[in-house]
């Protein structure tokens, strides 16, 4: 079952039924669970019966924590009997199985016969996409990039020529910790691509901006408050990211060349924003990845 992703008023009357009707919750984490409940009491967007108050509701449900750390454990553990009561999986903000965990709980009900449904409902994906401008081509979605800056730059630039046959639009999500990193890195690879980058979906601070990276990260920077927040960034590829381009290795095709380390760094150095010996000194820590 999807939860809002900000505003509680994007619950469904489906997501309120099943909690009504639920027996066992599984959940990344109890404590946020049960404040949903408490705010959706509350706000009276999920009614009660005359007799019932919010710590009665909840309390008589089960709630089980299920998240990335413990899953593999739950479903080698859980037998089938365990779904003979009504089990409801939420995650802690959106949709389920979409940069949360919920996949391998499918994954088992489909293996064992066990019925199931899946409710529709907020998802920063989809609502990002729509607040893009962008017109419906085909989109690709990564969840998070990665962490390390040389493996991030890398995907980048794989992301940029995936070739599956005209526009396409790329979809990540980001944090607010590595957000100015990332767009850095777009501008040092790809400063002529197009970005819409959104922050704190639907709720009440919601920024969008749109541009450049490197307009984006200035315009980002000059607002104090504007790094927090989770981010979604979409990468325009409708329009063909320049002929000059091809014409030139990539970053990422540069450290796959069988070249000596200081050759490297001088030629990655004049790719990126940064000093050759500090591209030497990221190739010897990435050996092993560079030599993949």
């Amino acid at each position: 079952m999807p939860t809002p992703i900000g505003n509680l008023e994007d619950i469904t009357l489906r997501a309120l039924s099943a909690l009504k009707q639920s027996e066992i919750i599984l959940c990344e984490d109890t404590r946020i669970a049960k404040k949903l409940l408490e705010l959706l009491i509350t706000r009276h967007l999920l009614i009660l019966s005359a007799n019932e108050d919010s710590q009665s509701f909840i309390d008589k449900k089960q709630f089980i924590p299920f998240h990335s750390h413990n899953q593999d454990e739950f479903i080698a553990s859980v037998s089938e009997d365990f779904f003979n009561a009504n089990v409801l999986y939420l995650s802690d903000a959106g949709m389920p199985c979409i940069s949360d965990p919920g996949a391998r709980l499918v994954s088992y009900a489909i293996k064992n016969h066990i019925l199931f449904d899946i409710l529709p409902g907020a998802c920063a994906l989809n609502v990002a996409f729509c607040g893009s401008g962008i017109e419906s081509t085909p989109f690709v979605f990564v969840g998070f990039l990665p962490h390390k800056k040389l493996e991030r730059q890398n995907k980048i630039t794989q992301l940029a020529k995936l070739h599956i046959g005209g526009a396409y639009s790329v979809i990540c999500y980001e944090s607010p910790h590595r957000i100015l990193d990332t767009l850095a890195d777009i501008d040092a690879l790809l400063p002529s691509i197009s970005l819409s980058v959104q922050k704190e979906l639907t709720k009440l601070h919601q920024q969008r901006f749109y541009g450049k990276a490197n307009e984006i990260r200035q315009e980002i920077e000059s607002e104090s408050s504007a790094i927090r927040g989770e981010w979604v960034i979409v990468f325009d590829f409708t329009n063909d990211i320049g002929a000059e381009e091809k014409k030139f290795l990539r970053y990422d095709e540069v450290l796959l060349l069988d070249i000596p380390p200081k050759t490297k760094a001088k030629i990655l150095s004049k790719l990126s924003a940064k000093s050759p010996k500090q591209c030497y000194e990221e190739l010897l820590q990435h050996k092993p990845l560079e030599q993949k």
